[in-house]
């Protein structure tokens, strides 16, 4: 059995409060209009407190003065009210009161004004209802591989092959259990409407190769979206760790493994995305073996330290 691991804290928290006044007229919050139209591309960071590598990326963007050459550019740090609060002894300081990226449903924002996260989204949700194309920059607990997370709808596979990194695609399942995230807001989640968003997963909250990472997809956004010149984006990412190419790989969601003790660990690797065949035991919850239920199962974000009822990780497997 493999333990889970310790990370060491390459990145340190860093002072936003020059960045506290927004263009937008909401805190934190920097939109930018060029004069020729373009659509409104938004690059979100710290939708939860603690993962590092998205401010890092957007405070970047900020300090070089990036603006739009068509549209309109937003950069914006979500839940600073949890990234205050992290620190060596709160390094799990993803949010509050509440989950920042579970609330987004108008019927939930309707039933929640007091909480701070669901004031924070009140405050961004005149912005985030104009915006055509939204990166979300996340980090995980444990080094996952990189990943996008998507909803299975063909205009945001269609975003994430032509951003090329990283070249995981993981589809969400059509219900939402837990709540409701960013990038399920209204048109980002309606095949038929024209807005499309991403959640991008780093790599480790504190690894500095997890801010590499974001800091690709970024500017591919940028660039994509015809937000930056090509040759600006050859620049920008001239110092960038480029993988090598391969294919993209597409999984989804089947089912939720939910620990019956607060001692489950993983038998693998804690990258995730390992296969297990029909059968195979992928974990111990507690005394009791977690088999595959399925063939060529894949192991899906495991979570760090599950209590007893919680998500431990799930089983996915490959799509075409």
């Amino acid at each position: 059995m493999s333990q889970a691991p310790d990370y060491p804290l390459e990145l340190e928290p860093e002072d936003l409060s020059p960045y506290r006044r927004g263009t937008s007229g909401v805190d934190y919050v920097h939109s930018f209009r060029s004069p020729r139209a373009g659509p409104h591309v938004m690059i979100n960071a710290l939708t939860h407190g603690n993962e590092l590598c998205g401010m890092r990326v957007v405070k970047r963007l900020l300090d070089l003065n990036i603006r739009p050459v068509c549209g309109a550019l937003t950069l914006s740090f979500a839940n600073v009210s949890a990234y205050q609060c992290f620190g060596p002894k709160r390094l799990d300081a993803r949010f509050l009161d509440r989950d920042f990226n579970r609330l987004w449903h108008d019927d939930l924002l309707q039933e929640d004004a007091q909480t701070i996260e669901a004031r924070r989204a009140h405050e961004m949700l005149p912005i985030v209802r104009t915006v055509d194309r939204l990166l979300d920059l996340h980090s995980t607990w444990h080094a996952l591989k990189p990943f996008f997370v998507l909803p299975k709808l063909a205009k945001t596979r269609a975003l994430a092959d032509a951003l090329g990194h990283p070249r995981r695609q993981l589809f969400l399942p059509g219900i939402r259990h837990e709540g409701y995230h960013l990038i399920d807001y209204n048109a980002f989640g309606q095949d038929d409407a024209g807005a499309v968003a991403l959640i991008v997963e780093c790599g480790q909250h504190f690894a500095r190769s997890s801010v590499d990472n974001a800091w690709q997809t970024a500017v591919r956004m940028l660039q994509v979206c015809g937000m930056i010149e090509t040759a600006v984006a050859v620049n920008l990412l001239a110092a960038a760790v480029v993988p090598a190419d391969s294919a993209i790989e597409r999984f989804e969601i089947v089912q939720p493994v939910i620990a019956e003790s607060d001692h489950l660990e993983i038998v693998g690797s804690y990258a995730g995305f390992d296969a297990y065949p029909l059968g195979a035991c992928a974990a111990m919850d507690g005394q009791k073996p977690v088999l595959a239920p399925f063939d060529e199962a894949i192991v899906i974000a495991p979570r760090p330290s599950p209590a007893k009822g919680q998500q431990a990780f799930a089983w996915g497997r490959r799509v075409a």
